[in-house]
């Protein structure tokens, strides 16, 4: 009984998530968008224009050291705007650390080519932020 007690004590003593599946950065991350801090996202946003949105994510490898996206994006067309259908991307999840407490991956880079059905461009910080764990500006 006291043994029971004990491993009680101890799993309520434990940051929240601490032994759950590894989330992408923290919500406090975009505050008013939604897919941050949480397991596998199937789609993200960072609150702001389009651009700053995924959708129909589907991932691989996550919970290793580096988890690999696929998803939907829309991009700007040159002259302004955005091309009808959005682009494919690919996300890149990894350094995986602590935010808020919870296991996490703490950077996510991307690629996205310059226009629907062109060829990925090079890998870039996604909003230009090397950690996830709090606003990026």
């Amino acid at each position: 009984m006291a043994v029971l007690a004990v491993a009680l004590a101890l799993a309520l003593a434990a940051p929240a998530g601490a032994s759950g599946k590894l989330v992408l950065g923290s919500r406090s991350f975009a505050p008013n968008g939604w897919g941050w801090g949480t397991a596998e996202p199937k789609a993200l946003f960072n609150g702001g224009d389009p651009s700053g949105s995924v959708s129909s994510i589907r991932w691989r490898r996550w919970g290793g050291p580096t988890a690999i996206g696929f998803g939907r994006n829309p991009i700007f067309k040159p002259g302004g705007g955005y091309y009808r259908r959005p682009a494919k991307i690919e996300l890149r999840a990894e350094d995986v650390g602590r935010c808020d407490g919870r296991r996490a991956y703490r950077r996510l880079s991307v690629r996205v080519p310059s226009h629907p059905g062109g060829k990925l461009g090079p890998w870039r910080l996604w909003a230009g932020a090397s950690d996830l764990c709090g606003p990026p500006y």
